[in-house]
């Protein structure tokens, strides 16, 4: 008897083609960021749309967020009531890095942009808002490029998911 150990030509051809199909298919999705970027700013705008709703219960006055493209702009009123417009010059900031939404540093990640400009109010319990002392009619959602779920805002509740 032959002591020879080694792999048989089918086995080699197998291990070939399967190395080829995972080439063909799965390799070139591991570089294509435009997935993860698009998901990267769904959740940025949904964090920053919750972010802006505890931060008018806490300071108990109008929140307004405008998201268009892909930056994000949210600022307050200079006083409480539902009634109040938001004063441009008072800017929210970002908890993480202390810079205002609208800084090029908070743009949306990857590129990520909304498919459409979208404005909304938080009153000082929370509820939104389509503009100051108006009730939002109905479920509102953004939408951003290249991923399929929005973020939808309830109209009745303000829940952001």
């Amino acid at each position: 008897m032959n002591g020879q150990r080694g792999f048989t030509l089918a086995e080699l051809v197998i291990v070939m083609v399967i190395t080829s199909v995972l080439a063909v298919v799965a390799i070139p999705r591991l570089f294509d960021k435009s997935e993860f970027a698009a998901r990267g700013g769904r959740d940025f705008v949904a964090s920053a749309l919750r972010y802006a709703q505890k931060s008018a219960i806490a300071m108990r006055r109008n929140v307004c967020v405008s998201v268009a493209g892909s930056t994000l702009r949210a600022t307050f009123a200079d006083a409480n009531g539902s009634d109040q417009l938001c004063n441009a010059a008072n800017a929210l900031v970002h908890p993480a890095n202390g810079l205002a939404f609208d800084d090029p540093a908070n743009a949306l990640p990857g590129g990520a942009a909304v498919t459409a400009a979208a404005t909304l109010v938080f009153d000082g319990a929370g509820k939104p808002l389509s503009a100051p002392s108006s009730p939002l009619a109905a479920t509102l959602a953004i939408s951003v490029a290249g991923y399929a779920v929005p973020v939808t805002i309830e109209a009745e509740t303000g829940l952001v998911h």
